[in-house]
């Protein structure tokens, strides 16, 4: 194991030289860096007298306006003190010390970029648009985000990490204008998905470009969500089994694979020679049968993504293992392994090296830890005899 996430402030309330001292005495020597990420209250248990640390949804790196030039959205930096960008003097002092590190991109999820840019919001069958949610179905979206993978990798970052690059979902609220998620029915997967699904004019005329109708598969959708509402302890059918028998639901998930598809061939392209890892998480899942909802086909990615991570944040390695070696089966290329010591999920020193030993032999690339910034001083003396 030699990577974890961290947060920019974190690094810079301990110091850089003190930072790389510390991940060199615990034997990592990469971390993956937030660089354009959803808003958070994090808490960091190893500097007691700035405990919380509060952000809106932005970016981490002083954006030149001529990058930005093919689309009308705007980045919207956040401020790290002393930090004057803060990616770009993370990775130059990161540099001098022997430590990689990788810009960490979170796409569509984001509520600031939502609320400044509500024509470009995803909207469900009954069209409410939802402020965490782009939709990448937008041109402007797409190019937005190429620019963003074109700044980070003009920073020198190693790799560059997408998380959230499918379809959100409609259940994945931040800020201050969603609260607790109330709700009594659509109690399973597939009525969850089918609410997920996005009708805003940016997909209609993505669609039309396509051949397609959008207007019966939303008529559909609504169908289906509105027998769920009548009838709310039903049992919903599988979606997988939807798709299969309503030919307007496969053409559905068909198109918003195609769109998924045109955004990671243009990031590819933004990205140049600087690899790409894609984190499995769409579709409200981790698994390999989680994500194709959101219009991830991990069959296809290869020749866009350099290699993927597996989040396994599980107790149990065996669970992870067949996490790892389903997704390993359906990308075909490197896969990463993620592993969190979120501590409802791993107790103890003795659980984590059980983890991790399980993991490197099953991945075989990468194993990252979640994460710098969150854990204890007890938990990075449990990592020092890992790494």
């Amino acid at each position: 194991m030699s990577a974890l996430w961290a947060y920019p402030w974190t690094l810079a309330e301990e110091g850089l030289d003190e930072a790389w001292t510390t991940l060199s005495c615990i034997g990592a020597d990469t971390i993956n860096l937030a660089s354009h990420y959803h808003s958070v209250r994090s808490m960091q248990p190893r500097f007691p007298d700035h405990l919380f640390e509060s952000q809106p949804g932005g970016c981490y790196f002083t954006p030149a306006p001529d990058r930005f030039v093919g689309t009308p959205i705007d980045p919207l930096p956040n401020e790290v003190p002393p930090f004057d960008d803060p990616l770009a003097t993370v990775v130059e002092s990161a540099d001098a010390a022997g430590i990689d590190v990788n810009g960490w991109v979170v796409l569509f999820h984001n509520s600031r970029l939502g609320a400044t840019h509500p024509e470009y919001r995803f909207e469900s069958a009954y069209g409410d648009p939802q402020d965490h949610a782009f939709c990448p179905s937008h041109p402007d979206v797409r190019e937005y985000f190429a620019a963003v993978v074109e700044a980070v990798v003009a920073r020198g970052v190693n790799e560059v990490h997408l998380e959230t690059a499918g379809f959100p979902m409609v259940f994945h609220g931040h800020g201050r204008e969603f609260g607790h998620d109330k709700r009594q029915v659509l109690t399973s997967r597939t009525e969850e998905l089918l609410l997920s699904q996005c009708f805003c004019d940016g997909c209609r005329a993505a669609a039309q470009s396509r051949g397609i109708d959008l207007t019966d598969a939303r008529r559909a959708v609504r169908d289906l969500l509105e027998t769920s509402f009548a009838h709310p302890h039903r049992d919903a059918p599988g979606l997988g089994s939807l798709v299969a028998e309503r030919p307007i639901i496969r053409e559905l998930f068909d198109f918003r694979a195609s769109v998924v598809a045109d955004l990671f061939e243009r990031l590819s392209d933004a990205a140049g020679g600087t690899p790409l890892n894609y984190y499995v998480m769409d579709g409200g899942g981790l698994d390999s049968d989680d994500v194709w909802p959101a219009g991830i086909r991990l069959g296809d990615l290869s020749d866009h993504v350099d290699r993927v991570t597996a989040l396994c944040y599980v107790r149990d390695p065996e669970v992870a293992c067949t996490r790892i070696d389903g997704i390993a089966s359906r990308f075909g290329g490197p896969v990463d392994a993620g592993i969190t010591l979120d501590h409802e999920i791993v107790r103890s020193e003795a659980e984590l090296r059980h983890l991790v030993t399980a993991v490197e032999a099953a991945a075989g690339g990468t194993t990252h830890a979640y994460h710098y910034s969150l854990i204890t001083d007890a938990q990075l003396s449990w990592l020092r005899s890992e790494m």
